[in-house]
């Protein structure tokens, strides 16, 4: 379940990063029979992926054996699926044809859905395929339909999570709100109340989605029950998991609030274990909740979504830098086609899919993994002895195609589990030096996500991130007039960039080739006159600039056109009018509001020398 929840994550990446740009790269009758041949390829290698299976089967393999291979090939399979949705996406471009269906232009759930179904259909044609190879090695009955719904099933309430949260966040962008939701801090606490909402009041929808039922009374509902009442433990009800068809040897608990917990077991594993052996995988699940892994997993997610979110833009700001020293790729960017918004949507996203494949499977799988072993040390303290909770680990090893030896790396092996239980019964100690040991792990990494989130903005506000900015500005501008000479607002634009560098002589060239193709432009006007009156010789003109500034307050009165006015003043001398103005602009702003106070610090200040 959570190799593939990682390759859900990838997958809706891939859907959602890439930028279809303004044109299609084949015409839609092409791109239909592209695709259909790019799906017609994965199905015929996916029939020849199982076709060793199939052989070793016949010759008697050991089912060990083809327990791990069968995983294993299902696993690179849902990968190469996924590098056949990148090819749908990056190199047929489908997106340009899901941006003209109504809703996708504004919702990016639809986008993500999109994605998935595709990716779906290439996992449908993974479980088609090896069907009879999972008949056999794991002694199972069940229909292909209903083999290939049980896995759909199963693997869709998975997704819940996302599609209640990107819903919920389609609609935040949509009505109004106040600016503080539009900030990080805003996003992230937006964010994490979805999150708690759904942790807290989902379990009852997914159980409802995957078709759990009331585990029947009897004796052993009874005893479960008592178990749970011995140890002070509330939940809603004991639930059936009809995972593929309840054939699947496992349990789990969800949500946190008593009223809203339940705890799942598939019929499978009711089979293969007796009563105390049951009471010792409750115990387990217990620990999860007792432990508050459930809201810790949230944490983790929260402090990645932070850090990530802090350093966006600067992230932007160096890849376009570093894109940019190219005139070749400068070239392309200032292209609207499909292909050029292709190539660097997957430049900017390629890295941030790695981090983001990095975090899951390594630092939050360290979490998981030290998370399911701290649960398994709170049965061993519930139960008393590690042999129950051992027996059961063993069984399932065995009946699940003896697959002890299987590493895992968001649960340990099979075996580093029990023998982890047997050393920590013999060393009481080992319990509590793991608790420091995923404590202080778990310390070290939010507090190096809030020091990153904290530091994120600080460095895209920093003089090497405006550098960059203002350097990927020009040459854009740059390239614009090369193909625009004329177009008096790339003139103007380019001039304050220039301004804001220093580079006061290439300004005014711009700026006044601006101003003979739109003379009558009252922001032109302005940003001149702030040239003239704040460059230093030989370009400044004082004259000049008082002369454009009064220009342009005649035609747009506006706080800032004023405190371009009172600069003038100010330069040429006339203190009292310099403060006038810039009351004005006080009483007309509320934007930038501390910058004219301090100019009317420096008015005044001038005025009493």
């Amino acid at each position: 379940m959570y190799n593939q929840l990682l390759y859900f994550i990838v997958a809706l990446l891939i859907f959602t990063i890439q930028q279809p740009g303004s044109r299609p790269f084949l015409p839609p009758g092409a791109t239909a029979l592209a695709f259909l041949a790019l799906f017609g390829i994965y199905v015929a290698l996916c029939r020849r992926a199982f076709n060793p299976l199939r052989l070793a089967l016949e010759e008697g393999a050991p089912m060990a054996w083809l327990s791990r291979s069968l995983q294993g090939v299902q696993a690179r399979l849902s990968i190469l699926g996924l590098l056949f949705l990148a090819c749908h996406a990056f190199v047929l471009n489908v997106n340009f044809y899901l941006q003209t269906l109504p809703g996708f232009q504004w919702s990016q759930t639809l986008y993500g859905a999109a994605g998935l179904v595709l990716y779906m259909a290439h996992l449908v044609v993974i479980w088609v395929m090896g069907h009879p190879v999972h008949q056999r090695i794991h002694g199972s009955t069940r229909s292909l339909a209903a083999h290939v719904w049980g896995s759909a099933s199963f693997q869709l309430a998975i997704l819940v999570p996302w599609l209640l949260i990107s819903i919920l966040a389609d609609l935040v962008e949509v009505v109004k709100k106040p600016p503080f939701f539009s900030s990080n801090a805003g996003q992230i606490f937006l964010s994490a109340l979805m999150m708690a909402v759904f942790i807290s009041l989902g379990p009852s929808l997914v159980v409802r989605l995957w078709g759990c039922k009331t585990l029947p009374e009897g004796p052993l509902r009874t005893a479960l029950e008592a178990f749970c009442r011995r140890h002070r433990f509330s939940i809603a009800d004991f639930k059936l998991w009809p995972a593929f068809g309840g054939e699947l040897l496992t349990a789990g608990i969800m949500g946190i609030l008593p009223g809203l917990r339940y705890i799942l077991v598939t019929r499978g594993l009711l089979a293969l274990l007796d009563r105390e052996e049951l009471e010792a995988v409750v115990a387990h699940e217990m620990g999860h909740i007792k432990r508050w892994h459930l809201p810790f997993y949230m944490l983790l997610f929260l402090g990645f979504f932070a850090m990530t979110l802090s350093y966006h833009d600067i992230y932007l700001d160096f890849v376009s830098h570093a894109l940019y020293q190219s005139e070749a790729l400068l070239g392309m960017a200032m292209d609207s086609g499909s292909a050029a918004a292709t190539f660097f949507s997957f430049v900017y996203a390629a890295p941030m899919l790695v981090v983001v494949v990095f975090f899951f499977r390594y630092v939050f799988g360290f979490f998981m993994r030290n998370s399911e072993r701290q649960a398994d040390l709170h049965a061993l303290g519930i139960v008393g002895h590690p042999h129950t909770l051992i027996s059961s680990l063993e069984k399932i090893a065995y009946a699940s195609g003896s697959i002890r030896d299987l590493p895992s790396w968001h649960h340990y092996g099979i075996g580093e589990r029990i023998d982890f239980l047997r050393q920590s019964y013999r060393n009481p100690a080992l319990s509590s030096r793991h608790d420091r040991k995923l404590y202080g792990a778990a310390a070290l990494f939010l507090g190096l996500a809030a020091l990153l989130a904290w530091t994120g903005p600080l460095l895209e506000q920093s003089a090497l991130a405006r550098h960059w900015r203002l350097e990927v500005w020009v040459k854009t501008l740059d390239s614009a007039l090369q193909k625009e000479p004329d177009n008096p607002a790339f003139h103007m634009m380019l001039g304050g960039l220039l301004l804001e560098r220093k580079q006061y002589g290439e300004a005014e060239d711009h700026l006044l080739r601006a101003l003979e193709l739109a003379p009558e432009d009252p922001v032109l006007l302005n940003n001149l006159a702030w040239l003239y009156a704040t460059a230093p010789p030989p370009v400044a003109n004082s004259t000049a600039a008082l002369r454009l500034a009064e220009e342009a307050v005649r035609l747009k009165p506006e706080p800032f056109v004023w405190d371009t006015l009172a600069e003038a003043y100010h330069v040429n001398g006339l203190h009292e009018a310099a403060l006038a103005a810039i009351e004005q602009a006080i009483r007309d702003g509320t934007d930038n509001r501390e910058h004219y106070l301090r100019q009317k610090e420096r008015f005044q200040k001038a005025m009493e020398e």
